[in-house]
């Protein structure tokens, strides 16, 4: 990372980052890391094909959190398929285009979409 770069990583306050994680998994984030204190973990991160998450619990702050995700062409479709088979709820909504909407058990929100995904779409 030179002096001029910048890393940059969401967090999103859940109320319970096993739970979160549970969730995360099943649309396909493998955990990275974890801070646990007094047996309890507060925080911990996922990712998935590079797109990096943490997690941090706090149950006062839980919900309310927004990451959008421009995917590869045709990625955003089979996203919506892959999650669908995995009984995870995925609608459709508008952020400015088309995006697939996602939202955690604590109310923060994944928006996906890609090129083709909103050519199929039209506003």
């Amino acid at each position: 990372m030179t002096e001029n770069s910048w890393y940059a990583r969401p967090v999103f306050f859940v109320k319970d980052c096993e739970a979160a994680r549970a969730f995360y998994s099943k649309l396909g984030f493998a955990e990275e890391w974890r801070f646990e204190e007094d047996g309890t973990v507060v925080a911990l991160q996922v990712q998935r094909a590079g797109a990096e998450l943490i997690l941090n619990r706090n149950p006062e702050r839980a919900g309310g959190g927004r990451l959008f995700l421009s995917l590869e062409a045709g990625e955003a479709s089979r996203c919506e398929k892959e999650f669908a088979a995995k009984d995870v709820r995925v609608s459709h909504g508008h952020w400015g285009m088309p995006v697939l909407v996602i939202q955690d058990p604590d109310g923060n929100e994944l928006l996906l979409t890609d090129d083709a995904w909103q050519e199929e779409r039209p506003v």
